[in-house]
């Protein structure tokens, strides 16, 4: 039986006042092609602050792309 291939990566950063830990799980099949990828992050505040972060900086766009796809063609 073959084994899944995969790797995991190790991160930390700091969101605000938290300090934020994490690993990337990701797999790969035979051909070396990425086939699932898992983000796992700790403490749930630190994910907290980071979703809010995110959302922050990313979200006025997600709603310019959002009004353009639901736009009339």
């Amino acid at each position: 039986m073959d084994r899944p291939h995969g790797a995991i990566l190790e991160f930390s950063a700091n969101i605000g006042k938290w300090q934020l830990r994490g690993v990337d799980l990701v797999k790969f099949n035979e051909a070396g092609e990425m086939v699932e990828f898992e983000v796992m992050v700790r403490p749930l505040k630190a994910l907290q602050a980071l979703a809010e972060e995110i959302g922050n900086r990313i979200g006025p766009q997600l709603a310019q792309l959002k009004a353009a796809a639901d736009a009339p063609h």
